[in-house]
């Protein structure tokens, strides 16, 4: 069954930040690692050094919770009220 062109947009969001994800994928979960290290040793550098590495990777993360979770909340929402007009 071929799905219609607004149901596979609605799948397809959360890689649609992809790109971001392919190419600073490793840098960011490094970035995260080093950042993990300076908490706990206590070195501040190294938890600039990794927040700077990871923040794309935050950036992509925030994304998909704070805009695309709430989006497939409200959509289902906006249908079920649609449905029971």
């Amino acid at each position: 069954m071929p799905l219609s062109e607004k149901k596979r947009s609605i799948l397809l969001a959360p890689f649609a930040i992809s790109p971001i994800l392919q190419r600073f994928a490793w840098p960011g979960i490094a970035g995260l690692l080093i950042f993990g290290i300076g908490l706990w040793r206590q070195v501040d550098w190294l938890m600039v050094i990794g927040a700077i590495l990871a923040a794309p990777v935050i950036w992509a993360d925030a994304v998909l919770v704070l805009v695309y979770i709430p989006y497939l909340l409200f959509d289902s929402i906006r249908r079920s009220l649609n449905r029971n007009k």
